[in-house]
């Protein structure tokens, strides 16, 4: 069969990501003995449409597959949500096709009876797409049901159907993120050419869909020397300035992410390397000096909270010893840390919130450190299908059993001063160039100029790693909050008020 399939995402800016998924599916399709064209939309302009039309005359695909990245932005100061484009990316395809549409990829998996619904598409794929996509495919051909197969959703008469997904090994053919799709694009704004490790997470963490929908919490590794045997040949064919290891989190287990590094560090060529989230618990100078030794110059971190308190409430599974003991090994180091504070979870108030401040404000301020942080934080934690934060969210009446899942919703601590809280996290922001608050997502509308100026000039990647001297620079010249909402608190209650929410949160007026 003829397969096309479609990256639908269109968020072109500095943290545009590479669809690996889609990538796995294209070359797991192929090795099923079908002919496989990908069409990538990230960067097709406004003429997207055109394009997309395009690609579907010359090609005349049998079946057409949609991967979906995210739902929304996740930011509750400007919630902005991705499937209304879809939509119309769909209602493209319905206009000049008629056979099959699937839908898949990450956002799908996290609410599949809502999607398939809104977009209107024949069959949904969940978690592992490569696998049951290709078993979704040989159903069609044989013109059977596809309503057992593990991972398939459909619409039986007016009733979802959806047949659990069964998660096994992590394994099949390598991605060649290059083969399928241009990565220069990606490459011009700093992006990275993405590697998978392991596929799940046994954290417990209660907002998180990681162990949940997306991946499930049994840890399925590849093989080490595999996972290096990719990174070669990537290195070889495509010369990336950058590879990132997107697992959920890179040093869990600690003995599987040892034996990556090591097999790297025998290896006679160099590569840089970059990593989506890591465990503050086990980063320590022996670790971090290896990781250095392998190539690694950044990393993303996840505390989510510097709070003993909010840390038990999310069920991290750490401490803030932990937390303050990884920081204090970065800071001897020369890495680019971007840890993730989540502002607002069960039982947050305005001491545990201050406590995360002063953590940032005391560990990862610049003072002549040769380690360069940023320190995000977030207000708001976006509640998703099937997590223990969808059930205390129902309980504490911040949704209801009419909540459509996808909307953007949100938790907030009943137990927050709103007012006082942005005033915290403005007042440290206003003296801490690390500092990277929510409504600073607004600059990434410049990075696409931005990047070039970093590419002309030879700035080191990734260019995230400059948020903090551009802070400094708009501290200076007084522009640092150029982008601040006038009513950060109003914003937020807007949002609460729109999905329902009606306590005390919103019955406070600001004096």
């Amino acid at each position: 069969m003829r397969i096309l399939l479609v990256n639908t995402n269109r968020k072109p800016d500095l943290l545009a990501a590479p669809p690996l998924g889609l990538c796995y599916v294209a070359s797991a399709t192929e090795a099923a003995g079908h002919e496989v064209k990908v069409v990538d939309l990230c960067f097709a302009g406004s003429n997207y449409k055109e394009s997309l039309r395009n690609a579907i005359q010359s090609f005349n695909p049998e079946v057409i597959g949609l991967s979906i990245r995210n739902i929304d932005n996740v930011n509750i100061l400007h919630p902005v949500s991705y499937l209304p484009e879809v939509l119309e990316v769909t209602e493209t395809i319905r206009r000049c096709f008629s056979s099959p549409i699937v839908v898949g990829g990450s956002g799908a998996s996290l609410m599949p009876e809502s999607v398939l619904k809104m977009l209107q598409a024949d069959f949904i794929v969940v978690s592992d797409g490569e696998s049951c996509f290709v078993e979704l495919l040989r159903s069609l051909e044989r013109g059977e049901s596809p309503e057992a197969i593990p991972g398939v959703g459909m619409m039986l008469g007016d009733k979802f159907h959806i047949t659990e997904p069964v998660l096994g090994e992590f394994k099949g053919p390598a991605p060649d993120l290059g083969r399928w799709i241009d990565t220069k694009p990606y490459n011009r704004i700093g992006g990275s050419y993405n590697i998978q490790s392991k596929r799940g997470c046994r954290q417990k963490c209660i907002y998180c869909t990681y162990n949940q929908s997306l991946e499930g919490n049994k840890l399925r590794l590849r093989s080490p020397v595999e996972v290096v045997d990719e990174i070669e040949e990537a290195l070889t064919k495509y010369r990336p300035k950058i590879f990132e290891f997107v697992d959920s989190v890179f040093n869990d287990p600690l003995e599987h992410s040892l034996q990556i590094l090591e097999e790297i560090v025998r290896r006679p060529w160099k590569a840089e390397f970059t990593s989506m989230g890591m465990h503050p618990r086990n980063l320590d100078k022996q670790y971090l000096n290896l990781m250095w030794r392998a190539g690694f110059r950044s990393f993303m971190i996840t505390p989510e909270s510097a709070s003993d308190k909010m840390l038990r409430n999310y069920r991290k599974g750490f401490g803030k010893d932990d937390v303050v003991r990884a920081a204090q090994a970065v800071n001897r180091t020369s890495f680019a840390a971007w840890w993730f504070f989540m502002i607002g979870g069960p039982g947050e108030n305005n001491d545990t919130l201050q406590e995360s401040l002063d953590f940032a404000l005391k560990y990862l301020r610049k003072d002549r450190r040769p380690v360069t942080n940023v320190a995000h934080f977030f207000i708001g934690v976006r509640i998703y299908p099937a997590t223990k934060l969808w059930e205390i969210a129902f309980e504490e009446g911040f949704i209801d059993t009419n909540a459509d899942p996808l909307k953007s919703l949100w938790y907030l601590s009943e137990d927050l001063d709103l007012d006082r809280a942005v005033n915290q996290m403005t007042e440290a922001a206003s003296i801490c160039s690390e500092i990277y608050l929510g409504f600073d997502e607004n600059i990434l509308v410049f990075s696409r100029a931005a990047a070039l100026f970093f590419k002309i000039f030879n700035f080191s990647r990734p260019y995230w790693r400059h948020f903090p001297a551009a802070n400094r620079l708009g501290l200076m010249t007084g522009l640092r909050f150029m982008y601040r909402p006038p009513d950060m608190s109003g914003l937020i209650r807007d949002c609460l008020r729109r999905q329902g929410y009606v306590g005390r949160l919103i019955q406070e007026t600001v004096t």
